[in-house]
């Protein structure tokens, strides 16, 4: 599959990762092109499955959750990989899941609402069979977010990314 990405379509990405309830006539205006263009390449990156969905940003904060933590999860043995993984899908208070390289064999962002909620958490964790330790990182304040910084930093080649 050959992905041509230009910088319209960045624009677009841009645009839509900082507030995805922008109109596509609004989007058009701020880039400078049609609204058919805007909707015709949105449904281009949807077919080539660089836009998976459109997604709100979430204070936490104010829905109780402002406790954040990072766990990283030691293995027992690599084959318990896909078990442990599927057992921490199912946790509903650890929000990412990485497959790392390093020290630890997994990484998880955690959302709880205070230390003995997080606590519980990782109660359900070490039950997990297959996870050796875990190591915990309590996240004192977040203070960068930011998906449109990482799109201004693609480059273009030549006006197209080609796969």
């Amino acid at each position: 599959m050959k992905n041509d990405i230009d910088k319209t379509d960045l624009e677009i990405m841009k645009y839509l990762s900082s507030n995805a309830k922008i109109s596509y006539t609004e989007l058009a205006s701020k880039i400078l092109v049609s609204a058919s263009t805007v909707h015709v390449r949105v449904k281009k990156l949807e077919d080539l499955g660089i836009i998976r969905n459109f997604t709100i940003n979430i204070d936490y904060k104010k829905l109780g959750l402002s406790f954040t933590s990072y766990l990283g999860v030691f293995l027992d043995k690599a084959q318990s990989f896909d078990k442990v993984a599927d057992a921490l899908k199912k946790i509903p208070q650890i929000t990412v899941i990485d497959f790392t390289t390093g020290q630890f064999s997994v990484f998880c962002k955690v959302r709880a609402s205070d230390s003995a909620a997080t606590r519980n958490v990782l109660k359900n964790v070490h039950s997990i069979d297959g996870i050796r330790r875990t190591e915990t990182f309590i996240s004192m304040e977040e203070l960068l977010n930011n998906k449109e910084s990482l799109i201004d930093s693609i480059v273009i080649e030549d006006d197209i990314i080609s796969n």
